[in-house]
């Protein structure tokens, strides 16, 4: 494995936090990958069970992307967060919007 250019925050990884969100998750899990468990969970002060369950489980997982046609991306997990609590949310992507209801009450925002 390899153990130089493993440096939180840097080289495309998150910096060390005490939470990590899915998508963070996802990249230490390929980064133990390429430099192994043990130096994954060392760098970020975490226990190496957990690098390793995160392998098992966001190595395997598949990233749902929405793409504008000009190619600004966003994931559901940033549209849940941007809209917040709703009922049923409508992304158009061509419009850069996600519309959402919430019992009586309707709206939208702008995804980027």
């Amino acid at each position: 494995m390899i153990k130089e250019n493993l440096e939180p925050g840097f080289n495309g990884l998150p910096p060390v936090k005490s939470q990590y969100d899915q998508n963070e998750k996802t990249l230490l899990s390929k980064a133990a990958d390429k430099y192994g468990v043990h130096a994954v969970a060392d760098a970020y002060g975490l226990k190496w069970q957990a690098v390793v369950a995160w392998k098992r489980y966001y190595s395997q997982k598949t990233q749902l992307v929405i793409q504008s046609p000009d190619g600004q991306e966003i994931t559901p997990e940033e549209v849940f967060a941007k809209v917040g609590k709703a009922d049923k949310i409508y992304v158009r992507a061509d419009e850069g919007k996600a519309y959402w209801v919430r019992e009586d009450e309707h709206g939208s925002i702008n995804l980027w």
